[in-house]
């Protein structure tokens, strides 16, 4: 018989990680949406979770506060502690000026409803 406790998703891990919140470190601050997106996507990709706080509200997970202010304030990356030094090495990998174009991009074609 298989053992299914290691294929829990990723939006498994993320619910329980939110029920300890003591369990989360600040990581970064990325200056806009983009460069978030970007660092969650790296972070992802190496199976490690994260959530983007604006200073002083609440979580950016909620979408409220990226309707209300689009895509222009920093935004501080949580990361579980246990999880911080392999996410730490990742993120030092720097983002690029070309991914943040990219992304840009990308989502100016999201808006418009281009594909």
């Amino acid at each position: 018989m298989e053992n299914n406790k290691e294929t829990v998703s990723a939006d498994e891990r993320l619910e329980t990680e939110r029920q300890n919140a003591d369990n989360w470190v600040p990581l970064t601050t990325a200056e806009n949406e983009f460069e978030f997106n970007i660092i969650k996507a790296k972070l992802e990709q190496n199976n490690i979770i994260c959530i983007g706080k604006g200073k002083d509200y609440d979580l950016l997970d909620s979408g409220l506060l990226q309707i209300v202010l689009g895509p222009c304030i920093p935004i501080e990356v949580i990361v579980p502690k246990e999880m911080y030094d392999e996410a730490l090495q990742i993120i030092n990998l720097k983002v690029s000026d070309e991914e943040l174009e990219e992304q840009a991009i990308n989502a100016g074609q999201e808006e418009s409803g281009e594909g």
